[in-house]
């Protein structure tokens, strides 16, 4: 798609030289572009591949640092803006804003690692080893207990119960570009992860776990021996519905989060509400628990049998055969 083709440039606000990332409770209603996030009163352009989010329909991509890649590609030249936000944490926000601020050169490699480390963070999908790497060390930036700036630390101390999103960009920001420049200088934020994707890796490619698509019902069936990283499956499969099934009988079908954002490079089928397949399930379960679908609207919603912990009740094993629920599935999904 060529955004510049399908935009006035001459209509479309440009970021200002000097532009501020500026955290929402700050902003009292001045003019903004929200990146990765849904408009908010003040807002002047939304560059986010959320639902709602109102991104140009020229400029709509999968991610949104790849719609802020095609925004900085589309020769903006309206009125200037002078701030920037959003309004949670994560790598697609994180890298998509550093590029608006910061305007790498198409091409460079730190815009390409950047875009790259986004669809790896919340795709969990790559090819460059290095945008998985970088994904897992931008979330571990962000965390009290692996965070290696103080200031991050602080600003989780001094939020309370508020977001702390704008905290995290303004402390983690000035350090993304040191990042995406040199990954390997950050190997002790990804190591331990990225280890547990490579052995997941390993597992797949010995035979240990298996995929098995089932393309009637847009799914991949994951026989393992343990849960997998999304990292190491989701590669190896578009299917956007993935059960897991373990030794122990345990299953979970989990909707990737590319059916719940704005997501246009290829069509999806839409979600389908699977309560009444969790009731049908619950009258033929005889193992303790209940068969929960944790609904659409959920960012990836997972069917599964809960048992155990009252507040937090986690898969459980499950009487019910994976090839009974795989046929039950298709048939429902047949249906509605």
């Amino acid at each position: 798609m060529d955004p510049t083709g399908q935009i006035d440039s001459r209509s479309l606000p440009r970021v200002a030289e000097g532009a501020e990332f500026v955290p929402l409770e700050d902003l009292g209603g001045t003019p903004h572009v929200v990146v990765d996030g849904v408009p908010l009163p003040g807002t002047v352009l939304s560059l986010s591949h959320r639902p709602g989010g109102g991104t140009p329909a020229g400029l709509r991509a999968d991610t949104s640092a790849l719609i802020v890649d095609r925004y900085l590609d589309a020769g903006a030249a309206g009125e200037a803006v002078g701030a920037v936000t959003n309004d949670h944490y994560d790598e697609d926000g994180l890298f998509g804003i550093w590029m608006l601020l910061e305007q790498p050169p198409r091409g460079s490699p730190a815009r390409d690692l950047a875009i790259a480390a986004s669809e790896a963070g919340d795709f969990s999908t790559w090819t460059d080893p290095w945008a998985p790497r970088v994904a897992i060390a931008a979330m571990a930036m962000a965390e009290r207990a692996t965070t290696p700036f103080p200031e991050v630390g602080r600003a989780l101390a001094r939020a309370g119960g508020r977001d702390p999103a704008g905290l995290l960009y303004r402390a983690i920001l000035p350090r993304t570009g040191g990042l995406l420049a040199d990954p390997e200088r950050y190997r002790f934020l990804w190591r331990d992860e990225w280890e547990r994707v490579e052995a997941d890796i390993a597992l797949l490619d010995s035979g240990g776990a298996t995929l098995e698509d089932e393309p009637a019902a847009d799914l991949t069936i994951v026989r393992t021996p343990r849960p997998l990283h999304p990292m190491a499956v989701h590669p190896r499969t578009p299917r956007t519905r993935v059960l897991t099934v373990t030794p122990d009988g345990t299953l979970v079908l989990a909707h990737r989060y590319e059916t719940w954002i704005e997501y246009v490079s290829r069509d999806l089928p839409p979600r389908v509400d699977l309560t009444p397949l969790a009731e049908d399930l619950q009258r033929r379960e005889t193992r303790p628990g209940r068969w929960l679908f944790e609904g659409v609207q959920v960012i990836m919603p997972r069917l599964y049998l809960a048992a155990g912990a009252r507040d937090a009740p986690g898969p459980a094993p499950s009487s019910i055969p994976a090839e009974r629920l795989v046929a039950d599935l298709i048939a429902f999904l047949e249906a509605a």
